[in-house]
């Protein structure tokens, strides 16, 4: 994320110390006295800090563990966009929105919304926030949500990460790719500034993760499912004989821990979530010192 453009830490602050925290101080310094603050899930806007304070008083009412997490920001002139992610469990008071007053359902929800500010010379004058109400509203029990038929079992779900770790990630087994993968298939893991998309980018990356590692093996410690959905921690071990992630070959012995979570639709993989000792696996390779 770019840190060139100072509005982003005021921005920042708008979420973290603001919304989680409801921190009158920061609401008064970083909020203009003119600051309004327009929702469509509420149903009017909210003027000046104190008038913002309300309304984030009354969140924290209802859920008390509520919270709420920049995930992007873009960035120019007076402008920050942000998209978030926030959630939380209605366990308190009365939730305001245009629907009315909704009382505690004991539901927990988790969405993801945007909010364009505007700020000038220190100060937020303007927040514009767009989220899904209709998600909202569906997982707090107010509205009826389509009922979800999982396609396949959980056993049916972990045989198809077992197939990943052994046939594609272990064996190489490239013709797999498209047996067990949707053709939308996203890999995500920190060390790769995007994510890896589609069966030819993917195969790419194993081709290049087997050439630096010829002997890798992938082994699955633990596994569990939920919905969709499938976790595994894993292990690899393999030896450093190619270029990887700019460390060139050293004929080192490496092992490395992770973990995965899968999503799973229609029979078929359609993300991997990865997370890696990244550091520790460098410092193998060399190029941090131990």
């Amino acid at each position: 994320m770019s840190q060139g453009n100072p509005n982003k830490a005021i921005a920042r602050r708008y979420f973290h110390e603001i919304m989680n925290q409801a921190n009158k101080d920061s609401a008064y310094e970083i909020l203009s006295e003119d600051f309004v603050f327009t929702l469509p899930t509420h149903p009017e806007p909210f003027h000046g800090p104190d008038g913002f304070l309300g309304l984030v008083n009354m969140l924290h009412s209802a859920f008390p563990d509520f919270y709420i997490d920049p995930q992007d920001m873009v960035a120019s002139g007076d402008w920050v966009a942000t998209r978030w992610v926030g959630g939380g469990t209605h366990v308190g008071g009365p939730l305001l929105t245009v629907k009315g007053n909704l009382e505690a359902t004991g539901n927990y929800f988790q969405i993801d919304g945007m909010t364009w500010h505007t700020i000038k010379d220190g100060k937020i004058t303007e927040s514009i926030g767009h989220e899904d109400t209709l998600g909202l509203m569906m997982q707090l029990g107010v509205i009826p949500a389509p009922e979800i038929v999982e396609e396949t079992t959980p056993e049916q779900n972990e045989a198809l990460a077992m197939r990943y770790f052994q046939d594609i990630m272990s064996e190489g087994k490239l013709e797999v790719v498209e047996e067990i993968l949707a053709p939308n298939f996203a890999f995500i893991i920190p060390t790769q500034p995007e994510p890896i998309t589609g069966y030819e980018a993917f195969k790419g990356f194993v081709m290049y993760l087997r050439n630096a590692f010829p002997d890798i093996q992938f082994t699955a410690l633990r596994h569990m499912s939920e919905g969709n959905k499938v976790a595994s921690r894993w292990q690899i071990t393999g030896t450093h004989l190619g270029e990887f992630l700019g460390a060139p070959a050293t004929g080192n012995k490496i092992k490395d821990f992770g973990i995965d979570i899968f999503t799973i639709r229609h029979g078929k993989i359609v993300s991997v979530h990865v997370n890696e000792n990244d550091f520790g696996l460098m410092q193998q390779l060399g190029v941090i010192p131990m």
